[in-house]
């Protein structure tokens, strides 16, 4: 008799409950119409001037666009071959400003340890009573806009054939130093300047940071009988790495888009050029819009594939917390 009331459950097919779905309430209703009108405007601003934008240089750079005429041909890789000839005038100075803003990622570092050294003194005990004034100077070149900065740099800078038209380096150490001319000592004076500016917000993201770590971990490693260049390894250090990894990130992506240093503190000179003023200088000022869509393209790429590669190294040496 069990048997046959089991066979019986098994050959009756099992009835589920139907779910009934609830109309939205109508206050559920207007919340959502509220939060689509509040994400609607930065949805909008993202495909205006990003998605867009993206398409449009896609097509102008496979082709050769006449803005005079508005005519457009297909011309394929032609742009692209033309940006890494070497012996072609165009192709020559596109390599040479990407090696100059290669040279110009030497700051990336110095930036980021120079932070690292100024939150490390304003997190001292000494310098307790007199660091909001301390974190207030070093950030201050930060806030200001970078056409400012540039005038006042290239100001410190300058070189002239006579003292008075000389800028302060040159005066203050009497030296005679084409420091806005020459192609090496331009490249090592925008590195100057960018480590000095890019150290100030460095230092602020370190200063945060280093506040938020426990001091028990600092009393447990004390009592271990660490001292304190052992505590910053162990403890401060490691601690910080998911802040070095978000300064890398912004810091080489910012500068690899650089464009104020070859148009305003170098005065575009060639020896400055960077990849961005190259664009510039090509797709808008010569009406070459093809060849600065194709060299915005290979910019894009090389950010996107060197911020792929920083997050698939990451796991490696950034503390998850």
């Amino acid at each position: 008799m069990a048997s046959f009331v089991n066979e019986l459950e098994l050959s009756v097919p099992s009835i589920k409950p139907i779910k009934v779905k609830k109309k939205p309430s109508k206050l559920l209703r207007s919340e959502r119409r509220t939060a689509f009108l509040f994400i609607l405007p930065p949805v909008i601003s993202f495909c205006v001037f990003t998605i867009v934008p993206l398409f449009v240089a896609l097509i102008l750079a496979f082709g050769q666009f006449n803005i005079f005429t508005f005519e457009y041909t297909f011309v394929g890789f032609d742009n692209f071959k033309t940006l890494l000839n070497y012996n072609s005038v165009q192709g020559r100075t596109f390599i040479d400003s990407v090696l100059t803003t290669l040279c110009f990622i030497i700051e990336v570092p110095i930036a980021i340890a120079l932070g690292l050294l100024c939150a490390t003194l304003a997190n001292s005990r000494g310098c307790k009573k007199t660091n909001t004034l301390y974190r207030v100077l070093l950030y201050l070149p930060t806030v200001c806009s970078a056409v400012a900065a540039n005038v006042i740099w290239r100001v410190i800078f300058l070189d002239g054939a006579t003292p008075d038209s000389s800028g302060v380096i040159n005066n203050l150490f009497d030296i005679a130093v084409r420091w806005t001319k020459d192609k090496v000592p331009l490249i090592t004076a925008i590195i100057i300047k960018n480590s000095i500016n890019g150290m100030g917000s460095a230092m602020i993201l370190y200063y945060a940071s280093m506040c938020n770590i426990s001091k028990e971990y600092y009393e447990a490693a004390e009592m271990d009988g660490a001292n304190g260049f052992q505590r910053f390894a162990h403890i401060t250090f490691p601690m910080l790495t998911p802040v070095t990894f978000y300064l890398l990130i912004m810091r080489l992506a910012g500068c690899l888009q650089s464009y104020a240093d070859s148009a305003i503190f170098a005065a575009k000179n060639p020896n400055a050029w960077t990849v961005v003023f190259y664009i510039w200088n090509y797709g808008i000022n010569e009406y070459n819009y093809s060849l600065g869509a194709a060299a915005a393209l290979l910019l894009g790429v090389v950010i996107m594939t060197i911020t792929i590669i920083q997050f698939r190294l990451s796991n490696k040496w950034v503390l998850d917390l």
